[in-house]
């Protein structure tokens, strides 16, 4: 049995390597399930029986990034208030490596509107923003009041609102960081601890003059949103 289980996430991982290749190459997720089984080695059948739609494969390939996003993450210097800014930045470095790549897949994802789309929402996603927010609360940077698991879910909100405008082209990745710390540091004043109160009010106002800085940028220069973070 378990040499069967090894098989068959053996041709999982075929798949999505193969998916994230013909992305990589055109930039594209248009291309069909028999000519992502083609460049997989498998049968047509085979990426149904595994995944069950085009989508689910889009997906996993997420998947895949988000485990090399979380060591990345656990491997930053941050306090229990930091982290949440840093994560966005981190989010925006990750695009900037291959941001046709990301549009594709993001864009894949989103326009099925089904499961796999909520499961941006759910799963590991949100297990990583609740282990945030449950830290800061231990930290005392946030109100024993909050909700982990609420307020995880309005964060995931608040950072995919951005990706999204990013992927259809109306921000740039400077704008998406600065956006999504802004958005960040709003919610986590609002329910911030005494003592962690005037430093995100802090954030606010800097992600504020940001934000007027980046627009002003705009202004000069409108094609500025399909360039790549700094």
């Amino acid at each position: 049995m378990a040499n069967r289980e090894q098989a068959k996430q053996q041709r999982r991982d075929e798949i999505v390597n193969a998916a994230r290749t013909l992305m990589q190459k055109t930039g594209k997720a248009g291309f069909s399930m028999r000519t992502l089984a083609d460049e997989a080695g498998v049968s047509i059948a085979t990426p149904y029986n595994l995944f069950g739609s085009k989508q689910a494969v889009m997906f996993a390939v997420l998947d895949a990034d988000l485990e090399q996003y979380q060591v990345r993450l656990e491997r930053l210097r941050a306090d229990e208030v930091d982290v949440f800014f840093k994560a966005v930045s981190l989010a925006a470095e990750f695009y900037a490596t291959e941001p046709n790549f990301y549009r594709a897949v993001l864009l894949s994802v989103y326009n099925d509107g089904g499961s796999e789309f909520r499961s941006m929402f759910s799963g590991p996603r949100h297990a990583m923003w609740k282990r945030l927010v449950d830290n800061a609360i231990a930290a005392g940077a946030l109100s024993r009041d909050v909700d982990a698991a609420a307020f995880a879910v309005h964060l995931g909100n608040v950072l995919f609102s951005c990706i999204l405008e990013w992927v259809h082209g109306q921000l740039s990745l400077d704008e998406l960081e600065a956006r999504g710390q802004y958005g960040f540091a709003l919610a986590l004043s609002g329910m911030s601890s005494p003592d962690s109160g005037e430093r995100l009010r802090r954030r606010v106002i800097s992600s504020q003059k940001r934000m007027r800085t980046l627009f002003r940028q705009r202004a000069r220069s409108p094609g500025q949103a399909n360039g790549s973070k700094r």
